[in-house]
């Protein structure tokens, strides 16, 4: 499948089934501690792909191969280009709830996995993958968009492997990503976040800390996050995805996101500038 042109790049999602990204990287970048929120099929085109859980399992992908990665996890992905060239792969997204059709959980017991890397990836699969990617960048009835992502996943399943999820947490740390990341770009703090969960302020705090997590790092974590995505899979301007993830200033971000990553929002799309 040819992958969409750089005009067309963009995040396409429909609720309650998934999303679609087509990911270009303009240079070789190590990133770390990422929060993979929902499990995911990566096709890589160009370059390699290595992505680290935190169980100390490594799985890598060529050209042609794919990564599954299962949500509800941290990970370190290295996206490795050859002299000159750039990183290039297609993302689908799955919903969990569709973890939940009754013919397909029972047919993937026992093939869950964090990571896995699939090395050899059957046409059928790779059909079902650009339909499901026309379905969700073409905004089709969610019905039928549904039922093209199963059919990946029945395909997967072809090859061993099934989509994992956590069950519906009870820790707050997910509540506040889910919450927050939905929106990044609102003002959050303490107040809203514990009133948009119906807690406390003092409860929030407790929970967090009880989790090793504080309100402040989870807000700058998941704004990040967010704007790598937006980095990677959208054409939007830095200043643009600045606004996206709550900062008027570009500066202010570009340096929050090299705080967090280690280089400048530019260095995803293969310069140094700061802004």
């Amino acid at each position: 499948m040819q992958a969409p042109s750089n005009a067309d790049r963009n995040i396409h999602a429909i609720p309650g089934v998934g999303a679609a990204a087509h990911v270009l990287q303009g240079r070789e970048l190590e990133i770390l501690r990422v929060h993979v929120q929902q499990p995911a099929l990566i096709l890589v085109d160009r370059g390699t792909k290595t992505v680290r859980t935190s169980q100390g399992l490594s799985v890598h992908a060529c050209p042609a191969q794919a990564l599954v990665l299962g949500g509800g996890q941290t990970v370190d992905f290295t996206n490795a280009v050859s002299e000159g060239d750039h990183y290039e792969a297609r993302w689908l997204v799955f919903d969990p709830v569709l973890l939940d059709d009754p013919f397909y959980r029972g047919e993937a017991v026992g093939k869950a996995v964090p990571a896995r890397a699939v090395t050899k990836v059957a046409d059928g699969l790779t059909d079902a993958f650009g339909r499901a990617t026309q379905a969700l960048t073409h905004c089709l009835p969610a019905a039928v968009a549904r039922q093209r992502l199963l059919e990946v996943m029945h395909w997967l399943l072809e090859a061993g492997v099934a989509l994992s999820a956590p069950a519906v947490a009870a820790d707050i740390s997910c509540k506040v990503r889910a919450l927050i990341g939905a929106r990044p770009q609102q003002d959050w703090n303490a107040g809203r976040v514990a009133n948009e969960l119906a807690v406390s302020q003092a409860t929030l705090r407790r929970r967090l800390a009880a989790e090793g997590n504080s309100l402040t790092e989870l807000l700058v974590d998941i704004r990040m996050a967010t704007a790598l995505t937006l980095l990677q899979a959208t054409t939007q301007p830095v200043s643009h995805i600045a606004l996206s993830v709550g900062y008027e200033s570009p500066s202010r971000f570009a340096v929050r996101f090299r705080q967090r990553f280690g280089f400048a929002p530019t260095a995803v799309r293969g310069h140094e500038r700061t802004l």
